[in-house]
């Protein structure tokens, strides 16, 4: 094991290169104390200072987690002694192709299925076939080991260990390495399950909804009282606009227009509910318990952030139009309304498929207000409770009639000057 060069196993067998297993007081850890920890990061870090203690002479440690993510295919968690914290990196799609993956021990292990890859980085290490082991060359580096680890459902990953001890790792080291594999996959696989489960729930209720979800909050009709504020979008000429384009343009022009719209939400707490067809509908909650303190709910504060969002998407949608506009392509226009009350929030739906949101009559409401962002030529439209609660300067643009909605409605907006 101490000359361990790239092995390629029979796909029929990738079994562990040494086949007796020995415990240690790692592995001893790993199975009574290791599964209680449920951040990767942590892991990763007390893994590496077990080694340490066990007279392994660690000096870089990394696992790389692969990932269900919209935006991401996995995660490179980097232990380095003395370092503090455990630095991570995520990777995006694509990333296989390019050459900080493909010039790296891991694809070997990972994707040509080598059962380990091993190189001693000491004065007959050849440079240049990997950058990486470069790099930990000129850092001090004096031995590497990159070993597989095996899912159960077929995926495979890669944990690496590094060390600057002038003798590298002997033979006892790279045993314990293989031998806390198979444990260390274990752990590293639940933990990966868990971060799909929360990236899909993320990705597709929102943040807030999916921890509630998590939670145990399934059962149809369970949900909260809440008070919020409550944000409605809307593009508009979005029927001419599908008529007249080709599926993957009109597909890019709305995921265009929900990114100017959605990332101002996140980036002032607010909650992106839903999208429908064109619309976006999203929450501001108010940080208190209203129904306890009706008196010192601090409506301003969400309200506030709702007003903020407005305002930033606003700037998106401006710098989205100059682009379209630089390519021939008309500016894009939208309506949003802000209004705040009590809705309900949590499950509703049929008995085997359930939509985590907000109902009530002010989730109407601000549908209904959204409407005459059409004939008042102004965004955002506010509702008098908003107008009210949110203390900042409004004007008033008069009584309007709400389709649906009884009786005539005092709308604001934000003063051209603001």
């Amino acid at each position: 094991m101490d000359t361990l060069e790239p092995v390629r196993p029979p796909e029929e067998d990738r079994r562990p290169l040494i086949s007796v297993w020995s415990p240690t007081p790692v592995i001893e850890w790993l199975i009574l104390e290791g599964w209680r920890i449920n951040s990767i990061p942590e892991l990763v870090e007390a893994l590496a200072e077990k080694l340490l203690e066990d007279g392994v002479p660690a000096w870089r440690t990394f696992v790389l987690i692969p990932q269900l993510h919209p935006l991401y295919v996995g995660a490179g968690y980097r232990w380095v002694r003395g370092a503090g914290e455990v630095a991570r990196r995520f990777g995006e799609h694509g990333i296989r192709d390019q050459a900080i993956f493909s010039a790296n021990p891991l694809k070997l292990v990972i994707v040509d299925g080598y059962g380990a890859v091993r190189r001693r980085l000491d004065d007959g290490y050849k440079r240049g076939e990997f950058p990486l082991l470069d790099e930990l060359q000129d850092e001090g580096g004096t031995d590497y080991v990159c070993i597989p680890i095996d899912f159960a459902n077929g995926d495979r990953t890669a944990v690496s260990f590094a060390t600057d001890h002038p003798d590298g790792f002997d033979t006892t080291h790279l045993q314990q390495f293989n031998d806390l594999a198979p444990l260390l996959g274990r752990l590293i696989e639940r933990e990966a399950l868990r971060n799909t489960a929360e990236n899909l729930l993320n990705t597709y209720v929102g943040h807030h909804a999916g921890q509630r979800i998590l939670q145990g909050q399934i059962r149809r009709g369970s949900g909260d009282t809440i008070f919020a504020a409550i944000w409605y979008c809307d593009l508009r000429n979005f029927t001419a606009l599908s008529e007249a384009l080709p599926r993957d343009s009109l597909l890019a022009l709305l995921n265009g227009f929900f990114d100017a719209m959605a990332t101002p939400v996140h980036n002032h707490r607010g909650q992106v509910l839903k999208f429908m067809g064109d619309g976006l509908l999203a929450i501001f909650p108010v940080d208190g318990d209203c129904a306890a303190m009706p008196n010192a709910c601090p409506l301003d504060e969400a309200c506030g952030r709702a007003l903020d969002a407005a305002a930033e998407a606003e700037v998106n949608m401006q710098a989205l139009n100059d682009e379209r506009v630089a390519e021939g392509a008309a500016p894009l226009d939208y309506g949003v309304a802000l209004h705040v009350g009590e809705v309900m929030y949590g499950n509703i739906g049929a008995a085997d498929r359930l939509d985590f949101t907000v109902i009530g009559p002010a989730v109407n409401l601000s549908q209904r207000i959204e409407q005459l962002c059409k004939t008042l030529g102004r965004r955002p439209l506010l509702s008098k409770a908003f107008a009210e609660a949110c203390r900042r300067p409004t004007e008033s643009l008069g009584k309007h009639d709400l389709r649906g909605v009884t009786g005539l409605h005092d709308i604001y907006a934000v003063p051209p000057d603001r």
